[in-house]
């Protein structure tokens, strides 16, 4: 798996350096911003017999490499948060990777597309009663930590408020690849679903 990560970083950095020809640099600055997001998540948890749905709630982060006139190289890292069963149960992943994108500039807007690698943990806390009392011990509640492998394709836009600042708007699917307790092998971890992020990215 790592030598496929590298592969691809490779392959990213010298689609970069091609777009670049002798009279323009290759860097081209950096930029930076937060998101937050939401979307839709969906799928079962077999392990305790649970369909889990719902809109989850994050935070995170970007920060890239500008190569040339339309690529750009980074990393970024984020924390999502399913409540479920209304009682305090939820699913959480928290992701980071390094990302590579292609952009192209039409006016005051900046379409996107790119693919982020890297990995990161769901972590899993689901309460299937509800407490008798405050402090009260709940009989059935289940807990699991799992890491996982994260391959996650993105699709989104910028509008260029000024030079330095930019709104974003971007959508992804998020595909986290764990072991199998029982087999051993790379399933996908569920739920999953599109996620969709706004925030502002600030350019240098």
């Amino acid at each position: 798996m790592k030598r496929f990560v590298l592969t691809c970083l490779c392959v990213l950095l010298v689609s970069g350096y091609a777009t670049a020809t002798e009279k323009e640099k290759v860097l081209n600055g950096f930029d930076g911003g937060m998101m937050v997001h939401s979307g839709f998540l969906k799928g079962s948890i077999p392990q305790v017999g649970i369909e889990t749905s719902g809109a989850p709630i994050g935070i995170g982060g970007v920060l890239r490499l500008h190569l040339g006139k339309h690529w750009r190289l980074g990393s970024e890292g984020y924390v999502s948060t399913l409540p479920q069963l209304h009682n305090g149960s939820y699913i959480k992943y928290g992701w980071g990777g390094l990302l590579g994108d292609f952009y192209l500039t039409a006016g005051r807007f900046m379409p996107f597309a790119g693919l982020t690698l890297g990995g990161g943990a769901q972590t899993s806390f689901l309460m299937k009663e509800e407490p008798a009392e405050e402090w009260g011990p709940v009989g059935e509640t289940y807990f699991n930590k799992k890491g996982f492998m994260a391959i996650d394709p993105f699709v989104g836009c910028e509008f260029i408020l000024t030079g330095a600042l930019h709104l974003t708007l971007k959508a992804d699917w998020l595909l986290a690849l764990g072991k199998s307790s029982s087999s051993g092998t790379m399933s996908l971890l569920r739920p999953t679903g599109p996620r969709i992020y706004f925030g502002f990215i600030f350019n240098h």
